[in-house]
């Protein structure tokens, strides 16, 4: 596999295949005798490391869907939280005609209220538990990425340096 492989158009761009692809690269490199060193070339490598931080945002911009899913799950928790506290207040109102009825009715829509708050809660809290999920695994997946990156650079640094 070579950078071209990277930059098509029409491909989706995989970030962890471009990592895994750099560090195949450093490890089929030629050894140097007697060290844990190796010989890598510097173009390939540097130009496959500027691909991979062009496309890189878009990795973050994947994050910020995740960020737009989660708040539409949410906009949706409020608006049944909605519907269900309209139903029951309708409910509410075709029973106050009588006053046994009336007081029963209070009594129900109470519990109906409070009943729907409870589920919209529930909605809303493991909604925000999978946005946080998404987030973190999200988030960890990144900074693996960044550690992996900054020690690939670190070695190609090294590399550099001594060749020189």
């Amino acid at each position: 596999m070579d950078n071209s492989n990277f930059n098509q158009g029409g491909q989706r761009y995989d970030a962890i295949k471009h990592i895994d692809y750099l560090i195949d690269m450093v490890k089929d490199a030629s050894s140097v005798p007697f060290s844990d060193k190796c010989s890598i070339e510097r173009t390939e490598t540097i130009n496959s490391l500027q691909i991979l931080k062009n496309n890189l945002p878009a990795a973050v911009a994947q994050s910020n869907d995740i960020v737009a899913r989660a708040q539409d799950i949410i906009s949706t928790a409020r608006e049944k939280n909605k519907k269900i506290i309209d139903d029951a207040n309708r409910m509410y109102a075709m029973k106050v005609n009588d006053h046994e009825i009336t007081r029963g009715a209070r009594e129900e829509a109470a519990q109906i209220i409070a009943n729907a708050e409870a589920q919209a809660e529930e909605l809303r809290r493991n909604a925000h538990i999978y946005v946080k999920s998404l987030l973190e695994n999200v988030n960890e997946t990144l900074a693996d990425n960044m550690a992996k990156i900054q020690t690939n650079l670190t070695e190609i640094n090294s590399t550099l340096e001594e060749g020189e």
